[in-house]
């Protein structure tokens, strides 16, 4: 039996969470009418968009009404079939969203930004400047 689980937060800009979600390497799904978000034995519930984990689960994302996106997944039995964790994914996510919507804003504003990125500690240096 599927176990669908939503993970508040407080993301609410989609282009950046979009973005973000394909920088960590996973192709987004969405409709106008909302997406199926698969899980165990053919069980689904309804979101705004997904992404695909090469397997036959996905990880949703809906709008709710305090206006953020709710990370829904079968995240009981997620992990064992596509080897993605619920902690290390939305850590991941919120770096990843934090960076997108820091460049987009300093993008909006005329910066400049020099980014460098750290492999191995994940840790993300943004140095924005203006002349």
């Amino acid at each position: 039996m599927s176990h669908f689980s939503e993970i508040q937060t407080n993301l609410k800009n989609k282009k950046a969470l979009q973005t973000a979600l394909k920088r960590m390497g996973f192709e987004v799904e969405e409709s106008a009418t909302g997406v199926d978000v698969r899980g165990f034995f053919g069980d689904s519930v309804k979101a705004d968009f997904k992404v695909l984990t090469r397997t036959h689960y996905d990880i949703g994302f809906k709008l709710n009404e305090h206006g953020s996106y709710e990370v829904i997944g079968d995240w009981e039995l997620l992990p064992n079939v596509s080897g993605i964790e619920e902690q290390a994914f939305t850590q991941d996510l919120k770096r990843e969203y934090a960076r997108e919507v820091i460049v987009q804003l300093a993008q909006e504003k005329g910066y400049e930004i020099a980014i460098s990125e750290n492999e191995e500690s994940k840790d993300i240096e943004l140095v924005v400047s203006q002349w």
